[in-house]
């Protein structure tokens, strides 16, 4: 099963008995908050998207109040916005109850180790170039010392340890990297978007690391404001668990 099909069976149920109490779509995260205290977070991909005119999204003012269900619908579309809203829903849903597990990925890397990080996950870098000189990172967004996102396909083939942004996920890549890292000793899914129900990745990767929402009102003001992980650190606690 694909990751988005896993995502979507393990959500969809509970979704329909949930209702929407608040969305904010920032420039760095979309947010869903759902009643009962449930709140889930996804990255916007705001370069990525294709806007032609000032409404990004066709069911702005109607969301609220909307079954969770609407929102989880939307995990198997093409449109990074609607695929971020459904997949920071069903975060809310599936990162819950969290069995936090408090690793350090890094402490997983080996002198050895081939490390492959898919996506640039800045404060990860100097403590990983510390453990191995065999280092890549693969991302969209050239940033000097990266090579293109499309040199992931063959890189991955090489690691012992992958560790893949779970903004994949939102764009529809994640099951191809994760075929690729198949071999890989250590295959760890990364940043607040990444689901970390133990099921969607069950048998593709090793550790799941990511965030749950502390504080949804701060979340809120800080999204809404245009802030990003840095920013919502205050908010969120990262939480590590292994598959």
């Amino acid at each position: 099963m694909y990751i988005n099909e896993s995502i979507y069976e393990l959500s969809i149920e509970r979704a329909k008995c949930l209702s929407i109490k608040d969305i904010r779509i920032g420039f760095g995260y979309t947010l869903v908050e759902l009643e009962s205290g449930l709140c889930g977070l996804a990255y916007s991909f705001t370069k990525e998207l294709n806007i032609q005119t000032c409404t990004v999204l066709d069911e702005a003012g109607s969301l609220v109040g909307k079954k969770a269900s609407f929102l989880i619908e939307k995990i198997f579309s093409y449109n990074l916005l609607d695929s971020a809203l459904a997949l920071a829903c069903a975060n809310a849903i599936l990162n819950s109850s969290v069995d936090d597990k408090n690793i350090d990925v890094v402490s997983l890397i080996k002198p050895k180790d081939s490390v492959v990080m898919i996506g640039y996950f800045s404060p990860l870098i100097e403590p990983i170039k510390k453990k191995t000189e065999n280092f890549k990172i693969c991302e969209r967004n050239f940033r000097g010392e990266t090579l293109p996102d499309y040199a992931a396909y063959f890189e991955l083939k090489k690691a012992d340890v992958a560790l893949i942004t779970a903004t994949s996920v939102i764009n529809k890549t994640i099951d191809s990297l994760l075929e690729f890292a198949r071999n890989a000793r250590v295959v760890a899914i990364l940043g607040p978007s990444t689901p970390m129900d133990l099921r969607v990745f069950e048998g593709k990767a090793t550790h799941l690391c990511g965030s749950v929402v502390t504080d949804i009102e701060l979340a809120k003001k800080i999204i809404s404001e245009a802030g990003g992980t840095k920013k919502l650190k205050p908010a969120i606690k990262k939480m590590c668990v292994v598959v």
